[in-house]
């Protein structure tokens, strides 16, 4: 678990050097309750042969928080894609996809009908990996994130 914890704030950074990095976001303060104890909740990690973290992604249940896509999803019926780190060293070998393929495999067998997540277009290749991964962007916001909302439907 703190393998896990550490592998996220070192990613998260590197990708993301501007954030405050001093206090741990409260998905990961409270790693046990979000992740481990919920059963609407998942985080999974790959790692090497030697049991190193190279990558993690983790869904949680969408809490209607984000404006931008306010009353797109029902109650109950999203989770949110987070979390989704792959080691600098690591791009390009296809961990992300192994990661997101793997997830959905575990999130097919929970109530949601929607997976939610929200990029940056100023992350290099975000936006069209999970493109890729077959996310349809639903909102585009012109803020200084730079952020872009995407959602696909799960096959029931």
């Amino acid at each position: 678990m703190n393998d896990a914890i550490d592998f996220a704030m070192r990613v998260r950074k590197e990708v993301f050097p501007m954030m405050d990095h001093e206090k741990l976001p409260v998905d990961l303060e409270q790693f046990r309750e979000h992740y481990l104890d919920s059963p609407d909740a998942v985080f999974l990690v790959a790692v090497t042969e030697d049991n190193q973290i190279v990558g993690s992604i983790g869904i949680l249940p969408y809490d209607g928080r984000i404006e931008a896509v306010n009353g797109r999803y029902p109650e109950q019926s999203a989770a949110e894609i987070v979390k989704c780190y792959v080691d600098s060293k690591y791009r390009r070998y296809g961990i992300g996809s192994l990661l997101v393929r793997e997830l959905e495999n575990v999130v097919a067998e929970l109530h949601y009908t929607t997976l939610y997540l929200h990029t940056h277009s100023f992350l290099p290749g975000a936006v069209d990996f999970w493109k890729r991964q077959g996310y349809v962007v639903v909102v585009e916001q012109d803020d200084d994130w730079q952020t872009v909302h995407m959602d696909k439907l799960l096959n029931k």
